[in-house]
Formats: C-alpha cells, structure tokens, sequence
C-alpha cells in the first residue's frame, strides 16, 4: 500500500531493501535520490510535507481521512470503570491462582530437585542415626534422638531457600504491578500461600518415610493400635 504511493511519487524500494528502512531514507534529503526511478523527469528532492499532501490526494490517504471524518459512536466505547481493579475480587485470585498454577508448571525442576535433596539428606540421616545403634538406656541415648529430630527439622526449613530466592527476585515486578493497580497485595500472597501447602506436605510425607522407622522414633508402630 505505502509502497504504490511512493511508486506514483517516482521512488522505488529495492528489491533486497528492507521496507522500514527504506520508508526512513527516503524521507532524507541525503538518501532519497538513490531510490528515484523515474527517468523521464528531473530528480529534485521531496521533503516530508510534500509527500504529506500528496498522500492526501491518494486513496489510502483519502479513505482514511473519509473514515476519521465519521463522529465515533459513543455508545460503542467501554463502560467506565466501576471497581478500583476493573475486575471483582473473584475473577482476580482465579486469574492470579492460574499464573502461580504456570508458574510451578515452568520452575517444575526446581521442585524436582529440591525433592531429591530432602531424599538425599533422609538418607544420609537413616545411615547416620541407623536403628540397630539407636538405644533407649539413658539420658544420653534420649539426647541422640533429640539430634536426629533437629537435623530432620533443619533440613526441612532450609529446603524453602530456593522458593526464598525466586519470591525475592519476583518483588519488584509484584511492587511495580501493585502500584499500577493491577491486584491488591492479598491477591498475590493467597494463591502462593495456598499452592505451597501441598507441595510442602509431600516434602514432609518423603522425609518422614525415609527416615521415621528407620532411625527408630517408634520400632513397633505396626504393632500399636494408633487411635487408642
């Protein structure tokens, strides 16, 4: 369209010319008459206001200002906002529960790591605090236990440092959003708060497998009438 305008004005975009950069330079004083191709009439430069009236006189040019020339309907325009966030306060935490439920999707591997290294980390606690040498004599056999519980808890907290560190990164962009109005400040903690818990308990379920038997907190489980 633009290019059969300047065609009629006598310039002609090359064929290996991209089309941005021949609508910028043939607007120049300094490179407008290499791409004249008119032979039969004297080149003499063209400046932007020139090409401005004749567009006028072309029919794009003259199908757009026939088009602009009609009053816009009122009627068809977007309602005003009502609602301080455009939207209700439903719509929002679906909206926002679904980009969590991505995000997740995409850091997948984070979460499969991490899930590695609290199995990894059960282990090295089973081999360490082994059964067979966990005894029940003394106070000092009790404090050993107690050991084996706090290196199970501190691997479990430590194991949220990468979460830590992505929520972290993720701040200024929530300060930014948040400023502009695009949700409130509970809209994005809730639905992170809320899908973080079933990740955790199935954190908490594997490291319990791996290490509650075997290191010995209750050898006859299987043998005890749990709910009584």
């Amino acid at each position: 369209m633009f290019l059969s305008f300047f065609g009629t004005m006598g310039f002609k975009c090359p064929e290996r010319k991209g089309v941005a950069d021949f609508l910028q330079e043939v607007t120049s004083k300094k490179d407008q008459q290499q791409y004249w191709e008119d032979n039969e009439k004297l080149y003499m430069f063209i400046t932007a206001r020139e090409f401005v009236a004749a567009f006028k006189l072309f029919h794009v040019g003259q199908g757009l200002m026939s088009e602009l020339a009609i009053p816009f309907d009122k009627t068809k325009s977007h309602h005003p906002m009502t609602k301080r966030y455009g939207v209700s306060n439903t719509e929002i935490l679906k909206a926002y529960f679904s980009r969590e439920v991505l995000l997740m999707r995409r850091n997948s591997l984070v979460y499969i790591f991490k899930l590695f290294q609290l199995s990894a980390m059960g282990i090295i606690a089973t081999t360490l605090f082994l059964r067979t040498n966990m005894r029940r004599n003394n106070l000092t056999d009790g404090r050993i236990f107690i050991g084996a519980l706090f290196f199970i808890t501190v691997t479990v907290m430590f194991s949220g440092i990468a979460e830590i560190v992505m929520g972290i990164l993720r701040l200024p962009v929530f300060y930014k959003q948040r400023n502009l109005l695009f949700y409130p400040a509970w809209a994005y903690a809730l639905p992170l708060w809320i899908l973080s818990v079933p990740v955790n308990v199935v954190e908490i379920v594997v490291i319990i497998v791996l290490t509650y038997y075997e290191i010995g907190f209750d050898p006859n489980f299987e043998s005890r009438d749990v709910f009584g």
